[in-house]
């Protein structure tokens, strides 16, 4: 069975790297290849069980999966095995191993385990590509610690949470509904996977641009996504858009944003930057969605 092993020291204490590995919430923020990772409802999360649902690039493709994971806090070790991969693979799994090696130093080891049908260089690649990034992004946030900053606004609309769904979905209709969106570039080669590349006019006039996946979950009522072209202020920015039917049928529309600033003294303007656009589609949402304008 073929198998790598990927290796980084790290600065920082073990239980702080273990943490961080154990944390799924965070990863889209610490690794650059990751755009969502998410608990899956209902999973079991007990005995150190759990199961999480990934979407990430692989190579220049996006795909998603689901991996069972076994974390031991005290053996300091995280163990994965994905249910269905993906062809070409017919299995994948693995584990994340952190070692204590003294005076405040950490060696963090990723193995991988695998069997394909086909095509074992396209994985090769990918892991090769892929597992770096990841270990890079522990030791980062490990020795450069950041809290992300979330923020979210909301507004209450008169309309059923599709009708909705239906306006944010369709960004590449952006240009003429939305005024400070000057440009947009949508493809859509996966269904539900979305890749934007959008111009977006600020109140002076200049142009700021910015790409971004978005992956659009209809039974859930959200989309979420992740920018994967950021301005130097931020070094990493996701975000989603969660649409709650409420008990009069009406619909709460959220846009919620996850930020790592590069300089803390941004977060002001970043809060207003990101809030101004956000708050400024929500009310096109809701007049388009109460209105039944397309």
């Amino acid at each position: 069975m073929p198998f790598t092993v990927h290796t980084t020291r790290i600065s920082a204490p073990a239980d702080t790297v273990h943490a961080l590995v154990a944390d799924v919430t965070v990863w889209p923020l610490m690794f650059e290849p990751n755009i969502h990772t998410e608990y899956v409802a209902g999973g079991t999360r007990s005995e150190g069980r759990e199961r999480i649902r990934i979407w990430a690039f692989t190579g220049r493709e996006i795909r998603s999966w689901t991996s069972e994971r076994v974390l031991d806090p005290h053996a300091r070790t995280v163990t994965f095995r994905q249910e269905h991969p993906a062809p070409p693979l017919t299995s994948m799994s693995g584990r994340w191993l952190v070692k204590d090696i003294g005076d405040g130093q950490t060696l963090l080891e990723l193995h991988h385990e695998f069997e394909t049908a086909s095509d074992e260089h396209f994985v090769l690649h990918a892991l090769h590509q892929n597992s770096p990034a990841e270990l890079a992004g522990v030791r980062i946030a490990a020795e450069r610690p950041r809290t992300p900053y979330t923020f979210e606004d909301s507004l209450r609309i008169v309309a059923p949470p599709a009708a909705v769904y239906d306006f944010l979905r369709e960004a590449d209709r952006w240009p003429e509904r939305l005024p400070h969106v000057a440009a947009l570039d949508l493809t859509e080669d996966t269904p539900g996977i979305q890749r934007l590349r959008m111009d977006t006019r600020g109140p002076d006039g200049t142009v700021h641009h910015s790409e971004s996946v978005r992956v659009c979950r209809p039974e859930t009522g959200s989309i979420v996504y992740k920018h994967t072209r950021t301005p130097t202020v931020l070094i990493a920015h996701t975000g989603a858009w969660h649409l709650r039917e409420l008990d009069d049928g009406s619909t709460l529309a959220t846009s919620r944003h996850h930020v790592l600033l590069a300089d803390h003294k941004a977060r002001e303007t970043v809060r207003e930057t990101l809030g101004r656009t956000a708050r400024a589609t929500l009310r096109r949402a809701k007049e388009h969605a109460e209105n039944g304008t397309r």
